[in-house]
């Protein structure tokens, strides 16, 4: 398809999407379908749209059968939070009802003739609906508004929400003004508001009962050892409503390892009463936190702004739209080393509370043929941050290769599993012996340590393997030792005479060839310096140069520079891609920029390779682990060009 032709496509989703949005819906329901003769019934008229529409009086059909005994006129507006191209958005559902109270005037199968509706000059006409009457009264219950198509039906709940509302400000008033009349003493035993959160050692709640919304942090500790996890929730709370939502900055938080428990994509409101004031909350985010360093760790803010309709401080109606910018209160983490007393040899860095567990799939293996050893660690806090402690294989057992995979769960435990495959180069029994492993509990403030249970295992013959090279060395052959060379210096020059190719130096043209080829290379240094007619590097010239100091830090083992090179690269792919020209931004910021097709295919791999490479540029070398081996900074190395070049071949333009 053309460039024109996608244009005229997209053009036309996007007035397809609009119209199917603004277009209002008419429909006319009965609260019952079954009445008797001398009972009434209610016809109710109902527009619902997303815009605000010029709506007229339905035009009343012939009421042939039925009496017309009153009529009135009711309206509500309701919201959501939906997904849309330029992120999450309110959206407004209007409606407004027409009811008329009717009587029938004789029994028999009736018809409620359709209603004409004008909205903005366009006429709408309802169904027609058959009435059934009986000569015996109350013949049928009253029925439930039905939904309109297309729509949620929020209004129901929102009536409740608000009688609810009101009976709490109801007992909040009568409380305040039995205290001032004195009838109830202030250090009466009243129940506290119910707040829904669970203790928290930090929690920032609103205390301005104007304010169009708040934005909350709780933290359940603010003291805690390197590695402990710390546990963070942002709220919002309004009492407005609120028509969009922009998350201008995410928590940063830097000097932390950090986990996502949830982070929400459509915000759902719960009532709840915070000093006697009625709000609506949601929650915004919540993260695990882990400290890499000890000292002092901020949680930084996380910055909303919001449009938001304010109630009027008379009458009870929503008044004009405001834009409000609001951020939450950071929060100091002090972070105290973990002790160096008693600390056991084989400590690798796990804190929390873990247990582990080896096991093989298979205790008869055939000689020559791989065999997977599994050690598995799980528990409460961060298994991404243990490495495989070493391992005193026996003779005749080669480690061929090691993988390992972690996940980290919403309710604060992890696991961390590692797959070894080694080769028994060997037959007969042999023993992979127990594992020791000392970690650290927050809790107690102590190490201590958990063991495996040794394996046996038996190898049997297999002619059909291939030999390996350990058996190779036990075949009893000496090997043949290498011819020696002698090492002879030539004998000395005596006599020198002048070589025939010295004599071009005394002739005139050298000399021009020599002043010209420095004249051509100096202008080569300019143009190289001051860029005379170089055309502008393209984004995958940029990076393949960047990847040249990587592969170099690589070769020296060098993993902090990898890890700082590989960071900021992503950074400047990143910032051109989402159109920041490379800003290191909070990351999660940039993958929100990007076109939603990318940030499909390939957000959470960026995300993934980002937390590696960031790992390795600031936490302790003690937390690394295999991250600074050689074979696995390769591996990450060679998964994160895999991943940048599929982004800038999506982009870049051939």
């Amino acid at each position: 398809m053309t460039k024109t032709g996608n244009f005229l496509f997209f053009l036309s989703v996007l007035i397809f999407g609009f119209f199917a949005h603004a277009a209002p819906t008419v429909q006319a329901t009965v609260d019952r379908n079954e009445i008797g003769l001398t009972d009434t019934f209610t016809v109710t008229v109902s527009v619902v749209s997303t815009e605000d529409h010029d709506i007229a009086e339905p035009r009343i059909p012939d009421l042939d059968g039925f009496d017309l005994l009153n009529s009135s006129q009711s309206t509500a507006v309701a919201q959501k939070l939906v997904g849309t191209p330029q992120g999450m958005q309110f959206q407004t559902q209007r409606r407004k009802e027409f009811h008329y109270t009717m009587g029938p005037k004789r029994t028999g199968q009736l018809s409620v003739d359709a209603f004409e509706v004008v909205v903005d000059g366009k006429v709408h006409r309802t169904k027609p609906i058959l009435v059934t009457v009986s000569g015996q009264g109350s013949a049928g219950r009253p029925q439930k508004r039905p939904t309109q198509p297309g729509f949620d039906d929020p209004f129901e709940a929102m009536d409740q929400a608000d009688e609810e509302i009101f009976n709490q400000l109801l007992r909040q008033r009568q409380r305040l003004l039995q205290q001032q009349m004195g009838q109830v003493p202030d250090d009466m035993n009243w129940p506290s508001a119910n707040t829904g959160l669970p203790e928290a050692a930090f929690r920032s709640l609103p205390t301005n009962p104007n304010e169009a919304f708040f934005i909350s942090v709780e933290v359940d500790k603010t003291e805690v050892y390197e590695g402990e996890q710390v546990t963070v929730n942002w709220y919002i709370y309004t009492r407005g409503q609120m028509e969009t939502l922009d998350r201008l900055k995410f928590p940063s938080l830097k000097g932390f390892w950090k986990e996502i428990i949830e982070e929400v994509p459509s915000i759902q409101f719960t009532e709840e009463v915070v000093n006697g004031v009625a709000w609506k909350k949601a929650l915004l985010a919540s993260h695990a936190l882990f400290p890499i360093k000890p000292g002092r760790a901020v949680i930084d803010e996380y910055k909303i702004k919001s449009r938001v309709r304010t109630l009027a401080q008379f009458g009870g109606f929503y008044g004009k739209p405001y834009e409000y910018t609001k951020s939450s209160a950071r929060v100091d983490i002090k972070v105290k080393p973990l002790p160096t007393e008693g600390r056991p040899q084989d400590f690798t860095g796990a804190v929390g509370q873990f247990e582990v567990h080896s096991s093989v799939e298979n205790q008869t293996a055939p000689v020559n043929q791989p065999v997977s050893l599994k050690v598995r660690f799980e528990g409460a806090g961060n298994a991404k941050v243990i490495d495989l402690p070493a391992i005193a294989w026996p003779t005749g057992l080669e480690q061929y290769d090691t993988k390992s995979e972690s996940k980290f769960f919403k309710n604060g435990r992890s696991y961390k599993e590692f797959e070894v495959l080694v080769i028994p180069r060997q037959e007969g029994d042999m023993v992979i012996p127990a594992l020791s492993v000392s970690m650290f509990d927050p809790q107690s403030g102590k190490y201590y340590t958990r063991t495996t249970q040794p394996i046996t295992l038996k190898v049997v013959n297999n002619p059909n393997a291939p030999v390996g090279s350990s058996s190779r060395l036990a075949d009893g052959k000496t090997p043949t030792k290498p011819a020696v060379v002698e090492n002879k210096l030539p004998d000395p020059v005596m006599n020198w005479e002048p070589s025939t190719e010295a004599s071009v130096l005394y002739r005139p043209w050298l000399w021009a060839i020599v002043y010209g080829a420095m004249g051509l290379g100096l202008l080569v240094k300019a143009q190289r310096d001051f860029g005379w007619g170089r055309r502008r590097r393209t984004l995958k010239e940029l990076v393949h140069k960047r990847y040249k100091q990587v592969d170099s830090a690589l070769g020296k083992n060098d993993y902090r520079k990898v890890g700082v090179e590989m960071t900021n690269i992503f950074y400047m792919v990143l910032g051109e891609v989402a159109g920041e020209g490379g800003a290191s931004q909070e990351i999660e910021r940039l993958l929100g920029l990007m076109p939603p097709s990318l940030r499909r295919d390939h957000g959470d791999e960026i995300a993934k390779n980002f937390e590696i490479f960031q790992t390795m540029s600031f936490a302790p070398e003690e937390m690394l682990g295999s991250l600074k081996d050689p074979s696995t900074m390769k591996s990450n190395v060679e998964k994160a060009k895999k991943v940048i070049s599929s982004v800038i071949s999506a982009v870049e333009v051939k």
